[in-house]
């Protein structure tokens, strides 16, 4: 696949060039150490180094032209193009280089804090009821139907992202569904992407170490309704799902120019879901819809869960599916790894994996284990390092106020010290609630097993599917799921 330099700029918007325009460009990165003869070099102004320091590097490994943001003198052969922002310019570049491959699929995309992971398996499971071919992009896999890859990122950057694009093109994939989180819409991540349906689940209080304040995040999610109002596929067909319960929907609204379906719990809405009950076996609520009215049961329990059952009915009404196929694809959902995943070794006591790491999701995730646990609730959790800081003592509050017995301990501490890290937490543990702090992590679950009687629950948050924790530079093999497993089954023999 190659492109010729004059065509694959034309939808760069006020770009200044030198050079050659008619050199044939074979590939593109934005990676001096990757750059081959004919490509493009696309200079990424980085947070630990930036891309126009390796224009030497990149040149001598054959590059024949260079993408920057900045002035450079280059000696003569090499082609310039001068723009304004090169994380924009590359999303078009990568779109145009691999011929606008979402275009060829319908593209839904999920936006919101907390239940994209959970939103996006359901949203699959409704298409394939209806024998769609459909593609999932998220946090635990890129799950390609018939190949799965690992995620190194939740929204992979769009030099990778419209690569995989253009690989499920090649194999008549009908349907995309991502997330698409709120750091890939700010830096330009999916620029260039046809989205045909946005969704919005929720805006709750998350990443703030990089956006800096809630108004910025929210500002963040909603350029994702924005790029559905761009210029691409059949205008009018395209859908925004938004939840009306949370207080960032009327700015999502205000932003997109699209049709809106809404869905809500506490409001009235396009789709509501009232009589919610849940247990083990799962999730029971009444539906409404434009379609109609039924009755929805999942396998999934909470009432979390129903808001993500909304989103995913609300994906698949806006992809013109029948309320019979989508109450059917519900009933046949499994959970989702790591999301409220409930682990028996034959144990008298209950213990739960989830992903919760924000004061949100670990407050919905202990509410839904107070209601099914018999007894106590124990939650073990931490928070990870060189992230948002401000969350820390505000999930130090909730694990407080919703459980009988908190240990503080490790998550992904990652460059920071992992006792400071736990002290930050402590600060908001105001109630009498009984704690503990246990660093190490395999001895902080080991602590919660050994305290949890007949009819407690133990909850394990923060880390859910993942299979590794980062400890300074280090990524050391470590699973929730895979612990518990051994500390059960050793205590049973």
């Amino acid at each position: 696949m190659a492109k010729i330099l004059r065509e694959l700029i034309e939808e760069l918007e006020d770009k200044d060039i030198k050079g050659r325009r008619d050199i044939e460009v074979r590939g593109i990165v934005c990676d001096s150490r990757q750059a081959e003869e004919g490509f493009l070099f696309v200079c990424i102004p980085g947070f630990n180094f930036d891309g126009h320091a390796f224009i030497p590097e990149a040149i001598k490994r054959g590059a024949c032209g260079v993408v920057v943001e900045k002035d450079i003198k280059l000696p003569g052969g090499t082609a310039v193009i001068k723009v304004a922002n090169t994380r924009y310019a590359l999303g078009i570049l990568a779109n145009k280089f691999y011929d606008h491959p979402s275009g060829k699929f319908r593209l839904i995309g999920i936006a919101g804090t907390n239940g994209k992971t959970t939103t996006t398996h359901l949203v699959r499971e409704i298409l394939r009821e209806t024998g769609q071919r459909v593609a999932l992009l998220g946090t635990i896999a890129y799950e390609l139907e018939g190949k799965t890859l690992p995620a190194p990122w939740t929204t992979p950057p769009s030099l990778e992202l419209q690569s995989i694009f253009r690989e499920l093109v090649e194999e008549k994939i009908d349907y995309v569904v991502m997330e698409v989180t709120s750091h890939a819409l700010e830096l330009h991540r999916v620029v260039g992407c046809d989205f045909d349906i946005g969704v919005f689940t929720n805006s709750t209080r998350d990443h703030l170490d990089f956006h800096k304040t809630m108004e910025n995040y929210l500002e963040a999610k909603t350029k994702l309704f924005r790029l559905l109002s761009q210029i691409g596929k059949e205008y009018s067909q395209r859908r925004a799902v938004i939840n009306i319960d949370d207080p960032g929907a009327p700015y999502i609204i205000k932003n997109t120019g699209v049709q809106i379906l809404t869905y809500a719990i506490e409001k009235e809405a396009d789709i509501r879901a009232d009589n919610i009950t849940f247990s083990w076996k799962g999730l029971k609520f009444n539906l409404a819809t434009p379609l109609g009215r039924t009755v929805i049961e999942l396998k999934l329990p909470g009432k979390h869960n129903a808001y993500n059952a909304l989103a995913a009915i609300g994906a698949g009404i806006s992809a013109g599916i029948g309320l019979e196929e989508i109450r059917e694809a519900l009933s046949k959902a499994k959970n989702v790894p790591g999301r409220f995943e409930r682990l028996n070794c034959g144990q008298p006591f209950e213990v739960v994996v989830d992903y919760a790491h924000t004061p949100d999701a670990l407050q919905k995730a202990l509410e839904t284990a107070r209601e099914l646990a018999r007894a106590r609730t124990i939650v073990v959790f931490g928070c990870g390092g060189e992230r948002d800081k401000t969350k820390r003592p505000l999930m130090g509050e909730v694990a407080a106020s919703y459980s009988d017995i908190t240990i503080l301990t490790s998550d992904n501490p990652r460059g920071e010290e992992p006792l400071q890290i736990i002290k930050e937490i402590e600060v908001g543990i105001k109630s009498s609630c009984d704690y503990l702090i246990i660093e190490d992590r395999f001895e902080a679950i080991r602590k919660a097993l050994s305290l949890a009687r007949e009819g407690d629950l133990v909850l394990l948050a923060g880390k859910g599917h993942e299979d590794e924790q980062i400890i300074k530079n280090k990524r050391l093999p470590f699973n929730d799921r895979e612990v518990v497993k051994g500390l059960l089954m050793a205590k049973g023999r």
